[in-house]
C-alpha cells in the first residue's frame, strides 16, 4: 500500500497505482484546460449584449465585474488544484522510479539517521515503469486499458485474488 486516496475511496497500492497515475494525470490536464479556457475568455471576451446588462438605465447592474470576478475565481481554483494534482503526480513517479513507497522512504531515512545502513538493489527506471505500467508499448500507458502483447498461447492469470464474498 502506498496510501489511502479519498479521492478515489480505496487505497493505491502495486495493483491500482497505473489507474491512480493516469486519473491525476488527466485531471491535471483538464486543471490546465480549464486554466486556458478562463484565460482565453479573460483576455479576449466576446462583444456581446447579455439580458442582464443594462447600460444607460439608472442603478443597472453591469454583469462585467461579477464575469470578471468569476474568471479570477476560476483561474486561481484552477491553479491551485493544478498545481495539487501535478505535485501528487510527481511523488507518484518518484516513487515508481526510487522502488520505494514514502513510508519505505520515511523508514530508510530513519534507519540512515541510526547509523544502520539500508541495502536496496535498484532496477533501471523503464524497468520499474514497466512494472507499474505494463510491457506494452510506452503510448499505452497512458489508456485506462492493458495493452500489453498477448501471451503466447499460455493461460492469463489475473493479478487479483479471487475471493469468494
Amino acid at each position: 500500500m502506498d496510501h489511502h486516496c479519498p479521492w478515489i475511496n480505496n487505497c493505491v497500492g502495486e495493483l491500482n497505482q497505473k489507474y491512480f497515475i493516469q486519473f491525476l494525470f488527466y485531471t491535471g490536464l483538464a486543471s490546465l484546460y480549464a486554466m486556458g479556457l478562463v484565460l482565453t475568455t479573460w483576455l479576449w471576451p466576446v462583444d456581446r449584449s447579455f439580458p442582464g446588462k443594462m447600460e444607460g438605465v439608472a442603478g443597472g447592474v453591469s454583469n462585467n465585474h461579477v464575469q470578471m470576478a468569476h474568471c479570477i475565481i476560476l483561474l486561481v481554483e484552477s491553479i491551485l488544484f493544478g498545481v495539487f494534482v501535478t505535485v501528487i503526480f510527481y511523488d507518484q513517479v518518484v516513487s515508481i522510479i526510487t522502488d520505494e513507497t514514502p513510508i519505505e522512504q520515511l523508514r530508510n531515512r530513519l534507519l540512515k539517521e541510526a547509523r544502520r545502513e539500508v541495502v536496496h538493489t535498484r532496477k533501471p527506471k523503464i524497468a520499474l515503469l514497466r512494472e507499474v505500467f505494463g510491457r506494452g508499448f510506452v503510448i499505452c500507458w497512458f489508456f485506462p486499458c492493458n495493452c500489453s502483447p498477448p501471451s503466447g498461447g499460455a493461460p492469463a492469470y489475473s493479478y487479483l485474488p479471487n475471493y469468494d464474498v
